[in-house]
């Protein structure tokens, strides 16, 4: 065991001075990095989404978004590539701006730029907006560059879907109030068209067929008797001249009269005023029949045929009229039973005409409702009373750069070089396989040596040696340097790259 330790204590001298090479040009890298790297100055703004300052139970907004959505899509709008690259050279952030790609510009402005939302339930939400430059001064510009966009971004969507609210309901309004007159239109249109067969009509149609139907049973009894009435005046003038010039012209008329009086009393009453003045005029008759029957007085029989052919006239006369009265009824009767079918279809049609009307008075009403409160939803963005994004904290220029942390650098290439040297000397020990020791030989061949002879290196050897392994590392350590180099102004500045590599490892 005290064989080993002293074998490897020996070996550790021989490679202390390599050791102390990679030890030393790591430290020292890190000692330049921490001296050369460039301070970098953050600067940083605090935004707040504040409530209605209006109690929404008396008047509401009409831009509904959620706050931390409303933020989020101003972030996204914050960070498009036009407003990027318009910042960079507005500001001039990055040094020999003409020469880098837009592409490039984007991503460094992007790397450089934080953005942080906080929000919760029942915590106020909150968005920090920092950026990382060379210059304090720019940092600030930059940071409250971006406030001012973030503010006019947040007016301006509110103020433009406040308008293009109330837009939508008054250009809803106005289509529906055209729909509404459309509709008044048809309706009065359709009653005009169908003003014989509407609803509201039906219950007079009815009570009218029921009296056009009575009119015409009657009319047709009336013609009826006097038909019958024809047939006896007929009769009587188809008798002998004797008979007939022994019938006085009264009793004929008496005859006639007691005849119609039969007859209307098979539909008339006895209170009907007809039937009255048919009793009257037999009462003349007969009394004129007794006094003709005293005097003896006898009629010619021309008289008697000139009476009987003026009655026959008179009763074609009234058929004529009852027949002609008959066919108006008939055909109003008609009509009216044309217009009492066409009834339920007229009405469950003016049903549809009206129904829909009141579904577009429904539509429109609801409209000219949500259009009141879209004004008063506008009134509010603009008097800058609803919800809105205020600053707590402007940019301010900072005094001291925050990166990079020049002591932890420079710390870590002294760790660097440590953990390189102690790697190297290990992995030297594993890789080398030659036998250095007797029991480096027992372990190879399996056998137990008598005596062992060190092997003699030459000047020119061990010279030759130390060249060669000074050159290598001085090319491994060269390797490295070039390589932080071109990632430092090719890919990310090291201050950044150390800072986030921190952030992940949580420190």
């Amino acid at each position: 065991m005290n064989s080993d330790l002293a074998f490897y204590f020996e070996l550790f001298k021989k490679r202390v001075p390599v050791m102390a090479v990679i030890f030393m040009l790591c430290a020292g890298v890190g000692a330049a990095m921490a001296l050369m790297l460039p301070p970098r100055y953050e600067a940083d703004a605090t935004l707040l989404v504040e409530g209605a300052q209006i109690p929404t139970i008396l008047a509401q907004s009409t831009v509904q978004t959620e706050a931390s959505e409303q933020l989020q899509i101003i972030e996204q709008r914050l960070m498009t590539r036009a407003n990027l690259i318009d910042i960079s050279r507005k500001f001039q952030v990055f040094a020999g701006e003409q020469d880098l790609r837009p592409d490039e510009v984007v991503k460094r402005m992007k790397e450089q730029t934080n953005i942080s939302l906080s929000s919760g339930r029942e915590r106020a939400t909150i968005m920090k907006i920092s950026f990382t430059a060379l210059s304090p001064a720019i940092a600030a510009d930059v940071v409250n560059d971006f406030v001012n966009l973030v503010l006019e971004e947040d007016a301006e969507r509110r103020l433009g879907t406040a308008g293009e609210t109330l837009e939508f309901f008054e250009q809803e309004v106005s289509r529906l109030n055209v729909l509404l007159s459309q509709r008044s239109a048809e309706i009065v249109a359709f009653k005009e068209a169908n003003q014989d067969a509407l609803p509201e009509g039906l219950e007079y149609r009815l009570d009218r067929q029921s009296t056009l139907q009575e009119r015409l049973n009657l009319g047709a009894r009336e013609l009826a008797s006097l038909r019958d009435q024809k047939s006896r005046l007929q009769a009587l003038g188809s008798a002998s001249t004797q008979d007939i010039s022994s019938i006085s012209p009264d009793r004929q008329q008496l005859a006639a009269a007691r005849a119609n009086l039969s007859a209307d009393l098979a539909t008339l009453s006895e209170n009907h005023p007809k039937v009255k003045n048919l009793r009257a005029k037999i009462q003349q008759l007969e009394a004129r029949v007794e006094g003709s029957a005293i005097g003896g007085s006898n009629v010619p029989a021309s008289t008697t045929a000139t009476v009987l052919q003026l009655q026959l006239a008179e009763i074609e006369s009234e058929m004529a009229f009852l027949e002609e009265e008959t066919s108006r009824t008939e055909s109003e009767l008609a009509l009216l039973r044309v217009a009492i079918e066409r009834t339920p279809q007229v009405a469950i049609r003016l049903e549809e005409l009206e129904r829909e009307y009141e579904n577009t008075q429904s539509l429109y009403n609801e409209a000219a409702a949500a259009r009141a409160k879209a004004q008063t939803g506008e009134q509010i963005e603009f008097s800058s009373k609803g919800e809105r994004v205020s600053v707590i904290e402007q940019a301010a220029v900072p005094n001291r750069p925050t990166s990079p942390n020049r002591k932890l650098i420079a710390g870590g290439g002294v760790f660097a070089g440590g953990a390189l040297a102690a790697v190297f000397f290990v992995l030297t020990e594993l890789v080398n396989r030659t036998i250095r020791r007797p029991i480096d030989l027992m372990r190879g061949l399996g056998v137990q040596p008598l005596a062992t002879i060190p092997y003699i290196e030459l000047p020119g050897e061990r010279k030759k040696r130390r060249v060669i392994t000074t050159f290598v590392v001085i090319l491994i350590i060269a390797a490295i340097v070039a390589g932080l180099w071109i990632v430092h102004t090719q890919y990310l500045p090291l201050d950044l790259l150390f800072d986030r590599a921190l952030e992940r490892m949580g420190l």
